[in-house]
This record gives structure tokens, C-alpha cells and sequence, in this order.
């Protein structure tokens, strides 16, 4: 890649970004994030890690996921029937979120990957790839395939001291998969993909010196400072993006108020010859604290309550930090940003474990497993306050902070 000006994207510095080679990566010199890598095989690599994964999606729907053998009677389950059965309890939002973010998000990212670099590879002009590059971009953070195996593993510890439990194909197919989509995430770079396509159509290298000129908050393309939409991938572009503070503040506080029912009402509930036992998300974790599942109670309790109201505090924080100037630097609330974003979807597990249990668990009178109320609220928890990151613009932090941005 040859050398040319980049702005950074969380910290508005703009810098020139030297010659790259392949196996070569840029950071920002004030921020330290990331601005661009070149894979030792820039496009064979992304694709056949996403071929690979999207190969795997496939498989870990294709077979059960995990059988069970209690009392003699045999349950399996696989990913599908863990939706079925959430759609039957009249819990169609959480199954909405189970497709959408194990299934659906990540097999439309892989598709994306390998659009772009079979077009890119052998020099191909495909129809929409500006808008397939923005929509790859937009797809990555709701991609919980990782989150959902955690899951998985946490449901067998619950369930290893009250039933046999079975691992079925598609499990190590899930675990493969979740492996590979991580890697395709990693090598599949924003910046060295949209460069290329830039190159495919002949368009030269800018200069980032114009004055005015507004970096797109999706893909980083440099545009002149009265364009409207992105030269590279057509999203709308904005100096800052309009009224962050407030939606933040108010996608926020929705989240503070779901995670009041989140925790008062069940999230879970066990029938077993005939009697039904409701058990919030601190029971949960009191019961496999008792147990003596003390590393699943801590992941429970960590994923389920301290992480929510780590993210909760962070973003108040960065909100506060965004309008008024307090001692801290720019860099400190930039790295606060990173964390908050870095643990929004891992909350989701306790969500994923009420999802198999329920799935797997059904046996009639003998014993079932049914969705509480507070599964929607916790879904809601986690999908407000990974909103609430994602429209903060952290570029308001180094605004709000130029005389003590190097502290």
C-alpha cells in the first residue's frame, strides 16, 4: 500500500500513513488505534477463513448441538429447535436475537468478506460493493457466535450434576465456527479493503489536507467538506455525528430501566413434578455458587451483573466527559471507550444459557425449562447499551480535551 494521509477515527488526528508491505499494520502516533494491515495474502486469506467459517455455519445447524439423558428419557437439541422452542413459550424477540446474531448476522459478514475479495482479487467490477463493504462494517460488532458457545459451556456445568449430558456434531462444528469467524474479523481490514477498492476503480489516492474535509465515521474515507455522502462507501458522513451526546444519554437511560426488571423479575423457570420454581439472575448464580460451581457462578455474575453496571457507569462517564472538561486526559476516556465496546455483547451469555436450557430441557411433568420475563429485559439490556456505544463519537473526548490531550 503506498504512502498516503489518513485522519484516525476515534482520536480526528490526521497523520500520514507511510508504505505498507504485506504483514505490516499502522496505529495512530496519539491514540494508538488501529488505522491499517496488510495480510501476508490480502485477499486469499480473509476469503478462506470466510468460506471456512461459512462452511461451519452450516454444519452447526445441520446436526444436534447437545443431547441429554435424565430418568431415562432423551432430549436433544439443535440450533434451530432452540428457536422453535422460544417462538412456542411466546419469547419471539429472544429467538429473534438468537438467529439474528449466532446465524444471520455472521453468515450476511461472511458473504460480504467473500464477495469483496473475489472481486478484488481477480480485479472485478461487482454491482454494490461500496454498500457491501458499509454493510460488512456495520455487521461486525453484533456477531455473538463466541458469546453463544461460552454459553453452551455454562449450560452443560449447570447441568453435569443432574443429567447425562451429550456433545452432538454440530457442537465442535459451533466451536470451529466461532474460531474461524474471529479470525476472519481479524484479517478482513477495513481500511486495506476499501483502499483496494478505491484502486479497482481508478480513483487516486487523497491528500487529507483540504480544510473542512470530514473523514466517513464507517469506513474512514477522506471526503471535501460539503459532501454529503461517503466517496467510498456511501454512508452520510458529518464533521461529528449529530446529536451523540442525547442519543447516547437516551439509549443509555432505556438501558438502566430494562435492567431494573432484568434482575427483579425470573429469567428462568423449572417445572418438575408439577412444581415451578422461578429463579432470577442472582439466584442463578447463588445456586451455582452452592453447588460448587464456582467459576461458572463468577462468569454468571460478572457477565450478567457487574459488566452491565461497568458499562452503564463507563458510558454516563464518557457522556460527562464529552461536555465538560474534568482532569483526566482525552486518551485516558478514549481507552474507556475501547473497553466499553471491547465487553458490550459478552453480557448476552446468560441469555444463550437461558436459550439451551430451555431448549433442551423439556420433558413434561418429569422437568421443562421456560424463558422468564426478565429475558427480554436483559436481551434489551445488552442490545441498548452496545447502541449507546456505538453512537457515542468518541471524537467529542479530544474536542472536549486539546490543551491535556498528552497527559
Amino acid at each position: 500500500m503506498p504512502a498516503h494521509d489518513v485522519r484516525c477515527a476515534q482520536c480526528d488526528l490526521l497523520q500520514r500513513l507511510d508504505e505498507l508491505h504485506a504483514g505490516q499494520q499502522a496505529s495512530c502516533v496519539r491514540c494508538g488505534h488501529h488505522l491499517c494491515s496488510v495480510p501476508l495474502h490480502p485477499f486469499d486469506t480473509p476469503m478462506a477463513y470466510a468460506l471456512t467459517a461459512l462452511i461451519l455455519l452450516l454444519l452447526s445447524c445441520a446436526f444436534p448441538l447437545l443431547n441429554l439423558h435424565i430418568a431415562g428419557v432423551e432430549s436433544e437439541m439443535t440450533f434451530f429447535s432452540s428457536a422453535k422452542a422460544l417462538v412456542e413459550a411466546d419469547f419471539g424477540i429472544v429467538a429473534n436475537v438468537l438467529l439474528s446474531c449466532v446465524l444471520l448476522t455472521p453468515a450476511m459478514f461472511l458473504c460480504a468478506v467473500i464477495y469483496l475479495a473475489m472481486a478484488l482479487k481477480w480485479s472485478i467490477h461487482l454491482p454494490g460493493m461500496r454498500s457491501v463493504l458499509r454493510l460488512a462494517i456495520r455487521l461486525e460488532p453484533w456477531m455473538m457466535a463466541d458469546v453463544f458457545v461460552i454459553g453452551i459451556l455454562v449450560s452443560l456445568i449447570k447441568l453435569a450434576s443432574l443429567a447425562q449430558i451429550g456433545l452432538g456434531l454440530s457442537f465442535w462444528a459451533m466451536l470451529l465456527f466461532s474460531i474461524a469467524l474471529t479470525k476472519t474479523v481479524t484479517v478482513f481490514d477495513v481500511h486495506w479493503f476499501g483502499f483496494q477498492l478505491d484502486h479497482l476503480d481508478g480513483l487516486p489516492a487523497q491528500q487529507l489536507r483540504e480544510k473542512g474535509a470530514k473523514s466517513c465515521p464507517v469506513c474512514g474515507f477522506f471526503n471535501a467538506h460539503n459532501a454529503e455522502k461517503c466517496g467510498r462507501c456511501h454512508a452520510k458522513i458529518y464533521s461529528r455525528q449529530p446529536h451523540s451526546v442525547a442519543m447516547t444519554w437516551a439509549l443509555l437511560l432505556t438501558a438502566v430501566l430494562l435492567y431494573v426488571p432484568a434482575n427483579v423479575y425470573p429469567i428462568m423457570i423449572t417445572e418438575s413434578l408439577g412444581d415451578s420454581v422461578p429463579s432470577t439472575i442472582l439466584e442463578g448464580v447463588v445456586l451455582l455458587w452452592n453447588m460448587g460451581s464456582y467459576p461458572v457462578a463468577i462468569i454468571i455474575f460478572v457477565a450478567s451483573v457487574a459488566v452491565p453496571l461497568v458499562k452503564f457507569i463507563s458510558i454516563a462517564l464518557l457522556c460527562i466527559a464529552a461536555q465538560s472538561k474534568p482532569g483526566k486526559s482525552a486518551l485516558h476516556y478514549t481507552k474507556l471507550y475501547r473497553m466499553t465496546e471491547l465487553i458490550g455483547r459478552w453480557s448476552m451469555v446468560d441469555v444463550f444459557v437461558v436459550v439451551i436450557l430451555v431448549a433442551l430441557i423439556h420433558m413434561g411433568k418429569l422437568m421443562s425449562v421456560f424463558p422468564g420475563v426478565a429475558a427480554v429485559s436483559f436481551a434489551g439490556v445488552v442490545v441498548f447499551t452496545m447502541l449507546a456505544a456505538l453512537s457515542f463519537d468518541v471524537r467529542l473526548i479530544w474536542d472536549a480535551h486539546p490543551s491535556n490531550e498528552n497527559k
